[in-house]
C-alpha cells in the first residue's frame, strides 16, 4: 500500500462542527493539510457527521465541507459515500482517533482510497501485549486492505503504546508532538481575571480545565478541596473547575453536599479559559489517562506549577519537583499536601512556574507541533 497518491483528500470529523474543546487542534491540522494538498494542485474535503456552526478557521480555508457519515451504518449511506469518493477523486483519507484495524477500511479502498492515515489522540495507559496473543495481534495489524497505512502519535510515549500494546509496525508510527500557542500572561491579567470572576486577591487559586466527564476526575479535585477544608478550615485555597459535560450535575451536587461552595467554583464551559489561567497560582490535572494533555501544556505555558497523578500518560510532561508535583494516583491527601506546600512557599511556586513555562516554550508550542506535522505529511502524503 503506497502513500504516493494522485487524488484529493478527505478529512473526517468524529463530532459535530461546533463541539469545541481540543478539536481546535484537529481543525488546525486540517487547514495545514489542505494547504499541503493545494500546493500540489489537489483539493481537500471535510465530512462532519453534523454541521451546526462552522469554526471560523474552516470557513476561512479552502476546505470543501459536507455533512456525511464516514463510513455510515446503512447501505444508503455507503452508496452515498462511494459516490462522493468517486465524484471527488478522493484517494487519501485522514482520520482522528479511529482504530488502526477496521473492516471499514476495506470498503474505503474498494471505493478508490489508496492511503489512510489515523491521527491517534486516544487517552489511556495500556500494558505491552506479548506471547501468542501479541504475535497474533502483530500479524493482524499487518493485513492489507483492513489496516491503516500510517499512524500519527501525539507523543513518544503514545508511539511506544501503539507499538508495544496495539502491535502496530514501528515503521508505520510517526510522532507529532502535541502543542499549543503560548498563553499570553501580561502582568495586569492576573488582577483583571480575578476581578472579572470576583475572586479575592489574597486567595490561592488552583485551576482545572477540561470536559466535565468522569474520566477527567473533577470529583477527585473536589476531594482535594475537602481534605484542605477539613484540615485547614481557614485556608485561602480556592479551586476553579472550568468545563462542561455529562458529570456537571453530579459535581454541583457533590460541592453542595460537602459544603464546599466557598472553596470550589464550577464555572462551566468558558471560551476565555486562556485569559483566566493567569488568575491561578497552580493547576491540578487529575485525569485517569491522556494521549498528551493540551490543558497541562496550557497550565505550564501560563507559568503554573502542575499537580498530576502518578499515571504515565498524564504525568509525561511534568518533572516532579521541577515543573510540578506527582502525587499518588488516588491520594487526595498527598495532592492536598502539595497544594499547601505551594501555598506556603512563594519562591518554590515561582521557580516551578518559570521552569514549566520554559519547558512548554521549548518543546510544546504549536509551532513545534506544526513543524512536526508538516514533516510527517511530507512522508505520508505525496
Amino acid at each position: 500500500m503506497s502513500a504516493k497518491t494522485k487524488g484529493n483528500l478527505l478529512l473526517v470529523s468524529n463530532y459535530p462542527s461546533d463541539v469545541g474543546y481540543a478539536w481546535w487542534l484537529m481543525e488546525h491540522f486540517w487547514v495545514l493539510l489542505s494547504e499541503h494538498f493545494a500546493q500540489n494542485g489537489k483539493e481537500t474535503f471535510l465530512a462532519y457527521p453534523q454541521i451546526n456552526r462552522l469554526p471560523a478557521v474552516i470557513q476561512n480555508s479552502n476546505i470543501r465541507v459536507s455533512e456525511m457519515a464516514v463510513v455510515g451504518d446503512s447501505a444508503a449511506a455507503r452508496r452515498a459515500l462511494r459516490s462522493y469518493i468517486t465524484a471527488n477523486r478522493i484517494t487519501d483519507v485522514y482520520l482522528t482517533d479511529r482504530p488502526w484495524f477496521s473492516p471499514n477500511y476495506m470498503f474505503l479502498r474498494a471505493c478508490g482510497v489508496k492511503n489512510i492515515v489515523v491521527h491517534d489522540h486516544t487517552p489511556g495507559d495500556r500494558p505491552p501485549v506479548n506471547g501468542i496473543k501479541g504475535f497474533a495481534k502483530a500479524l493482524r495489524q499487518r493485513l492489507p486492505w483492513v489496516c491503516a497505512d500510517t499512524q500519527f502519535n501525539v507523543s513518544e510515549l503514545m508511539r511506544h503504546r501503539s507499538i508495544s500494546n496495539a502491535r502496530i509496525p514501528a515503521e508505520r508510527c510517526i510522532v507529532v508532538q502535541n502543542g499549543t500557542p503560548p498563553v499570553q500572561n501580561p502582568p495586569e491579567q492576573r488582577l483583571l481575571s480575578r476581578q472579572m470572576l470576583g475572586i479575592p486577591q489574597d486567595s490561592f487559586v488552583c485551576i482545572t480545565t477540561g470536559r466535565a466527564h468522569p474520566y477527567k476526575r473533577f470529583d477527585f479535585v473536589i476531594g482535594v478541596a475537602e481534605e484542605i477544608a477539613r484540615a485547614h478550615p481557614d485556608s485561602p485555597v480556592m479551586f476553579l473547575l472550568i468545563g462542561d459535560g455529562p458529570a456537571m450535575g453530579t459535581l454541583q451536587q457533590l460541592v453542595r453536599d460537602k459544603n464546599l461552595e466557598d472553596a470550589v467554583r464550577l464555572l462551566g464551559f468558558r471560551p476565555d479559559t486562556r485569559k483566566i489561567l493567569p488568575a491561578a497560582d497552580a493547576a491540578i490535572h487529575a485525569a485517569l489517562g491522556e494521549g498528551f494533555s493540551l490543558s497541562i501544556v496550557e497550565y505550564m505555558s501560563a507559568s503554573l506549577p502542575v499537580l498530576v497523578p502518578d499515571i504515565p500518560s498524564v504525568r509525561q510532561a511534568i518533572d516532579h519537583g521541577e515543573t510540578g508535583f506527582v502525587y499518588g494516583r488516588d491520594s487526595t491527601r498527598e495532592a492536598a499536601e502539595f497544594v499547601l506546600k505551594l501555598l506556603a512557599d512563594t519562591r518554590l511556586r515561582e521557580r516551578m512556574g518559570s521552569n514549566a513555562r520554559s519547558k512548554a516554550d521549548a518543546s510544546y508550542t504549536l509551532d513545534v507541533c506544526s513543524e512536526q506535522f508538516l514533516k510527517a505529511c511530507d512522508q505520508t502524503f505525496r
